[in-house]
C-alpha cells in the first residue's frame, strides 16, 4: 500500500479541521474589532464628559483618538510616533480624559510600569487585552503575557 495515499475519511478530517481553524481565526479577529470599538465609544462617552481629548495609545490603523501613537509609523490623522514601553509617555499629567489601549500590554516587559504611565496622563484607561480562549493569544511570538480575570499570567 501507497504510505502517501490517503483515504477519504483521512482527507474529510483535515478539510473540516482546517475549515475550523480558519472560522476560529474569523471570530478571534471578530471579536478584536468589536471589543475595540466598544472601548472607543466607552472612551469617547468618557473623554467629552470631562472636556478632554481621547488618547487612542497602540493605535494600529485605527484613528479614533483625538491623538493616535503607535511605536510603528502609521497613516492615518493626528498621529505621532512614539518610544515603545518601557520609555515614558511624552505627555504631561492628566493631559487626556480617557486612554484606550488596545492589545498593547501583552507585549511590553512590565505592563504595569505601562499601566502606571497611562494613568498617569489620562483620567480613565480602557483595555482591550486578547481573550485567553484563543489559540493566538498563546502562541503569538511577541506575547510576553497572557491576561486572564484581569490578572498577568507571565508567557516568556
Amino acid at each position: 500500500m501507497n504510505p502517501y495515499r490517503m483515504s477519504v475519511r483521512r482527507l474529510l478530517f483535515l478539510g473540516f479541521a482546517s475549515l475550523a481553524a480558519s472560522f476560529w481565526v474569523h471570530i478571534e479577529n471578530l471579536m478584536k474589532v468589536a471589543q475595540r470599538m466598544h472601548a472607543a465609544k466607552m472612551a469617547r462617552i468618557y473623554a467629552a464628559k470631562v472636556g478632554k481629548p481621547l488618547l487612542n495609545y497602540g493605535c494600529e490603523e485605527t484613528s479614533f483618538g483625538d491623538l493616535n501613537v503607535d511605536i510603528e509609523e502609521q497613516d492615518i490623522p493626528n498621529f505621532m510616533l512614539i518610544e515603545p514601553s518601557p520609555a515614558p509617555l511624552p505627555f504631561a499629567s492628566e493631559s487626556f480624559g480617557a486612554v484606550v489601549c488596545c492589545h498593547v500590554m501583552e507585549h511590553v516587559p512590565d505592563p504595569w510600569k505601562l499601566d502606571r504611565d497611562l494613568r498617569r496622563v489620562a483620567d480613565r484607561v480602557f483595555y482591550v487585552n486578547p481573550s485567553p480562549i484563543f489559540l493566538w493569544t498563546w502562541l503569538w511570538p511577541d506575547h510576553r503575557w497572557v491576561f486572564i480575570r484581569g490578572k498577568a499570567r507571565k508567557l516568556k
